[in-house]
């Protein structure tokens, strides 16, 4: 039988794996270009010869019985037949030349032409599908062998988490089959109390974190699987495909040991724990291996963290030495028992802190080891209590000295302006009535009452200190120009500066908001750092009080003088009440010593504070700092306004 040559185009245009045409016979009519790629001949010598006689004996039947149920079919039907068969390549007839390959036709009985009678077939090579087929299932084999001869169990989810796979030891700690497990089926083996915190943790599904420890399952060998039960570790490990590979450890019998060490050492602890001293017991090495209750409160970790480590984690090196009253020499096993009783001995907590303590060493052989047993006293309270008791000693000698300081530097204070009183209060008794003594009665006049104010002064900066340090100092708060507070105070300190023939400059920013504050106070300040300065100034010195803002943000005020200074570690004198740097009796510079300690604790009630830099012959600079907090903001200059 002939097959029109345009019909059989048609057919097997852009067809890309071959296409036949097969008559009833099963006779080759005609074969498409890539015939010789796939059957193994040239279309010519294909056409005409029997398809079959290229077939695996084995597959024979099959392909005739499908060709003939296909061909049975009436023509034109849109059914099919698809069926795969080995094929020798166009070799020989038992197949060693070509070697078998495999092969998938597509049967199909739709010419419709009743001049052309037959079937049509598309013929593929599967040969590299059915090899890949086959490696993959061998892999799989070996997969599963190898996971079945682990020790732990296995499961393979995919991305929703459902178990696609369990090996057979998951099976053994579950009692169940392994394909029971597949889905959520493993589930049904999870402790009731367990699972809803199981199943939450496997939806999250985080690859890498481990599930927690107290998971466990049914015991499969107790009576209704409802016993006690199996505790395991899972962990889980994400796949690319969104699945995961989780791995399931069996560690009831580590937690049974872990439990019966617990109760173990819980007996032998309660009997530690009963001494109010810590006990240490450190094997050959070095190294802590037990630690009571009492221990743990005195070095402020937990046993737990420190056991195993080295000794010297507690107690330092300087302390593990002869000199300290305790020599240790591990690693001959030797060891000198000594007490370690006020020699400085000290100890080391958790947070760095030493402490001092009596420490008492003794050696012991347990099971053939060698141990050391350190009681460790901590003798904080009792060293506290020795240095309170020489503190207040010398607290007492300070304040007697103090006392007698104080006493000696009022005496020559109240008695200067109290002499000038009545020294001129008598020489008016004395002038009154005589002609030409009105001038001289006026300067008696004015020195009287120069030497009441500063009687007046030192008895307010009395109070005033007393009222701070008892907390009883409130301030009167309002809108400070600071720049016009610095200017006034520079005027009303003309005269002191004039007569001790020295400068005062002022150096201030136009712009400098309005701050919020106890004016009455902040002038209080500047008038005491002003007059130091002017004090200690050499004549035709030069003072500068500078308002300005700093980059930071805070304002402030610095009173600069070229005087005589003063020695950095004399700063801390002049800033305690009623101290003097000089405490000779004739000493040149009056006053009381309250001038800069009240202004300190005037600026510090402000927030802010005050610092002194100085170097004898260099001068002095004091430093004000108000914190930006106290700027006043528009809105809080508004509402201070009448």
């Amino acid at each position: 039988m002939q097959v029109n040559e345009r019909l059989a185009d048609a057919l097997f245009r852009d067809v890309r794996e071959v296409a036949a045409v097969l008559a009833p016979d099963g006779r080759v009519l005609h074969v498409g270009e890539t015939g010789a790629e796939i059957l193994g001949g040239p279309a010519r010598a294909l056409v005409g010869a029997p398809l079959d006689r290229h077939i695996h004996p084995d597959d024979l039947e099959e392909v005739r019985c499908r060709l003939r149920a296909r061909a049975a079919a009436p023509a034109g039907s849109s059914g099919r037949a698809v069926f795969r068969f080995r094929y020798d390549g166009g070799g020989s007839d038992d197949g060693e030349d070509g070697g078998w390959r495999w092969l998938e036709a597509t049967a199909r009985n739709e010419l419709a032409d009743p001049d052309i009678g037959g079937l049509v077939l598309n013929i593929r090579d599967v040969s590299g599908q059915i090899a890949l087929s086959e490696r993959l299932r061998a892999s799989e084999a070996r997969y599963r062998k190898l996971a079945d001869s682990v020790p732990v169990g296995i499961l393979q989810t995919d991305a929703a988490g459902q178990v696609q796979f369990a090996n057979a030891r998951v099976g053994a700690i579950t009692g169940l089959e392994p394909d029971r497990l597949l889905g959520d089926g493993w589930l049904d083996a999870v402790h009731p109390e367990d699972r809803p915190r199981v199943e939450a943790d496997w939806r999250l599904g985080a690859g890498g974190d481990p599930l927690p420890t107290d998971f466990r399952f049914h015991d499969p060998q107790l009576a209704g699987g409802t016993g006690i039960a199996r505790r395991v570790m899972c962990q889980r490990i994400a796949l690319e495909d969104g699945g995961s590979i989780a791995t399931v450890t069996d560690v009831s019998e580590y937690v049974h040991t872990a439990n019966a060490l617990r109760h173990s050492e819980a007996l032998n602890k309660a009997i530690l724990d009963t001494a109010a001293d810590a006990v240490l017991t450190i094997d050959e090495a070095g190294v802590l291996v037990g630690f009571n209750r009492a221990a743990e409160a005195m070095f402020g970790v937990s046993a737990a963290e420190l056991l195993w480590r080295p000794l010297d984690r507690l107690l330092p090196a300087e302390t593990l030495r002869e000199e300290g009253g305790v020599r240790l020499e591990f690693a001959t096993g030797q060891t000198t028992a000594l007490v370690a009783r006020d020699r400085g001995a000290e100890a080391e907590r958790a947070d760095g802190t030493r402490f001092p303590v009596e420490l008492s060493v003794s050696a012991s052989e347990v099971e053939g080891r060698r141990l050391h047993t350190a009681i460790v006293r901590d003798v904080t309270a009792r060293r506290r209590a020795e240095a309170d008791l020489l503190a207040a000693k010398e607290a007492a000698e300070a304040a007697d000295h103090a006392k007698s300081a104080f006493l000696a530097t009022m005496s020559h204070e109240l008695r200067t302006p109290l002499n000038a009183v009545i020294g001129f209060s008598q020489l008016l008794d004395m002038r009154i009535g005589e002609p030409g003594g009105q001038e001289r009665l006026r300067d008696g006049v004015a020195a009287i009452r120069h030497a009441g104010e500063r009687l007046l002064a030192m008895i307010d900066d009395i109070l005033d200190m007393a009222r701070v340090e008892a907390g009883g100092l409130s301030l009167v708060e309002g809108a400070v120009d600071l720049p016009a507070l610095a200017a006034q105070t520079v005027a009303q300190l003309g005269f002191q500066a004039t007569r001790q023939t020295v400068t005062v400059e002022l150096v201030t920013d136009g712009d400098l908001p309005p701050l919020r504050g106890d004016e009455r106070r902040l002038r209080q300040v500047l008038e005491n750092l002003l007059s130091n300065a002017v004090k200690f100034s050499h004549p035709q010195g030069t003072v500068t009080l500078s308002v300005m803002p700093a980059a930071d943000g805070w304002i402030e005020l610095a009173v600069r003088d070229r005087g005589i200074g003063m020695n950095p570690e004399d700063i801390a004198t002049a800033l305690t009440p009623f101290a003097q740097i000089d405490q000779a009796a004739n000493r040149r510079y009056e006053g009381i010593g309250l001038g800069l300690p009240l202004a300190l604790r005037l600026v510090e009630v402000h927030g802010g504070s005050l610092t002194l830099d100085s170097a004898p012959g260099q001068g002095c600079t004091a430093t004000i700092r108000l914190p930006p907090w106290r700027i006043m903001t528009i809105e809080e200059l508004l509402a201070s306004m009448p």
